[in-house]
């Protein structure tokens, strides 16, 4: 086999590793990039998402790594944990056949297994830029050797409010390094950062003309807002994917969707911040092993996810973003395969969607909604995975007919049950009453009431008309008898609020005493 990595100064043992990850023919930032590396430049390098960023700063930095020290050479900055652990895995897969010790750092993870990491040699050390400086502090990150720092979606790490972290992290570091850029936009802190940090950085700017990848066919449906998790079932048994992601703008819609979609059928996760680490993790796992079929996901916890087969992401929400858009939809796409980004589109986001359509730089295409028609052949016509959403949606529907059959049955015996109570007692309405004798005489409350006023106080009858005029509508209407001790005996007394009732008796006492 014929790898042309070895043609831009790769060594044997790195391509060796690669050709195991089928890295064949180089992309074009790669092209680009690695030899420049190899020199000794700094790099400022404008690429679409999955254009093979990692093994364009990866490649040359492993080869260039002094083996014989045992300390951190390179530092690679992510904005994210997941980024940061892809990126780390990435690197020990491409040193694979070299004495190159990695490790990521991170938030939500084990500090002292990290610093037990790089006390063990770690040359290179990916990591998000808040846990890198908590090391740089903490003294547990010996800068000194650092030849190396690369920001990697460094407009990611300003959108999320790191920048000052990285800056200071730039600081602690030696003069004398090289320091490479990859961004896909160039906002103007950014700029900042190149023209103050940057010894005579060269420029690599590829596919300008889009910021979207070519192989993406992207389209929009115009939905109304309360439609939006029906229309997203409907195009996902008409699209029936592989993979698919599904980006929201907030946490709670993430659950929102996720849940609904769990209630479909489908094996949906979601993944946005509130998750823990370990959690985010598998769900991330599972869904590179293809046991998830829909991820959900906010905009930040989808940032480390890199997957070459991806191969549909729905923007349930329009992005607040217009760089966002260009994140998402480089999800798919990826290593040269064919991908498809959805959009859904009301009322309210047209105006913003057009912004982004001019941003990327791309007609974006509208299409027609899928008809309840339609919808049912592609279900009908399912096939793989796809077709156990046919026979769960089945199972669903029939749990919901038989639940309904059963409240029906319910309802039904009560109501016999009912009807068959009221005809009883008006059968014994239509008896004469015949004196019971005591022992077969069931237990009357108010019997209990009477003998109970036997031992009551005398009380006059104005009072007791003046009593029961002065009470409340209600408490006449919806008598609640109470027995009350009091000092004189018990006394039986009907109202609502034991409190204010026990005062009134009281007064009502004294008042009907001679």
């Amino acid at each position: 086999m014929n790898n042309k990595f070895s043609e831009l100064g790769v060594s044997e043992p790195i391509v060796k590793a690669i050709e195991k990850l089928d890295f064949v023919t180089p992309t074009e930032v790669q092209k680009e990039s690695i030899p420049k590396v190899l020199q000794g430049k700094d790099l400022i390098v404008m690429s679409k998402t999955g254009s093979g960023k990692t093994g364009a700063f990866g490649l040359p930095i492993i080869q260039s790594i002094d083996l014989k020290v045992h300390l951190p050479q390179a530092l690679i900055l992510t904005p994210t944990r997941e980024l940061a652990v892809q990126v780390n895995h990435d690197i020990k897969e491409m040193s694979k056949y070299m004495d190159v010790q990695t490790t990521a750092v991170y938030g939500q993870h084990s500090i002292k297994s990290e610093i037990e990491a790089i006390k063990k040699g770690a040359t290179i050390i990916t990591g998000s830029p808040g846990r890198v400086l908590d090391h740089i502090k903490r003294k547990t990150l010996n800068t000194a050797n650092i030849r190396f720092v690369v920001l990697d979606e460094a407009d990611r790490m300003l959108d999320m409010g790191f920048i000052d972290q990285v800056v200071q992290i730039i600081k602690s570091l030696p003069k004398k390094r090289v320091t490479l850029l990859f961004s896909a936009t160039m906002p103007p802190a950014i700029q900042r950062i190149c023209k103050s940090y940057m010894y005579q950085p060269e420029v690599i700017e590829i596919d300008t003309d889009t910021k979207t990848v070519d192989t993406i066919k992207q389209v929009y449906y115009r939905v109304e807002p309360n439609e939006k998790r029906t229309q997203l079932n409907n195009l996902l048994k008409v699209n029936q994917p592989d993979s698919c992601m599904v980006f929201c703008n907030t946490r709670v819609e993430v659950d929102r969707v996720q849940a609904y979609l769990a209630r479909k059928g489908y094996v949906a996760e979601a993944l946005h911040g509130a998750n823990n680490q370990n959690s985010r993790m598998r769900t991330i796992e599972r869904f590179k092993k293809n046991a998830i079929q829909v991820l959900v996901a906010t905009d930040v916890a989808a940032r480390g996810i890199h997957i070459d087969e991806l191969s549909l992401v729905i923007n349930y929400d329009v992005p607040e973003d217009k760089d966002s858009y260009i994140h998402r939809v480089g999800r798919t796409g990826r290593a040269g395969n064919s991908g498809k980004a959805i959009t859904l589109v009301t009322g309210n986001d047209i105006m913003s969607f057009y912004m982004i359509e001019e941003h990327v730089g791309v007609l974006i295409s509208e299409e027609e909604l899928p008809t309840d028609k339609y919808v049912k052949e592609c279900v009908v016509a399912a096939n793989g995975k796809w077709s156990k959403i046919k026979v769960q949606n089945g199972k669903v529907q029939n749990r919901k007919v038989q639940k309904s059959k059963v409240q029906n049955g319910k309802n039904q015996n009560q109501n016999t049950k009912t009807q068959h109570t009221k005809t009883q007692h008006t059968k014994e309405q239509k008896k004469d009453h015949k004196p019971k004798s005591p022992q077969s005489q069931p237990h009357n409350h108010n019997d209990h009431i009477s003998k109970v006023n036997k031992h009551q106080p005398h009380i006059n009858k104005t009072n007791k008309q003046e009593y029961v005029k002065n009470q409340p509508k209600s408490e006449i209407e919806m008598p609640k008898p109470e027995i009350i001790m009091t000092k004189y005996g018990p006394a039986t007394y009907i109202g609502k609020k034991k409190k204010s009732l026990k005062e009134r008796l009281m007064n009502f006492i004294k008042g009907g005493q001679h």
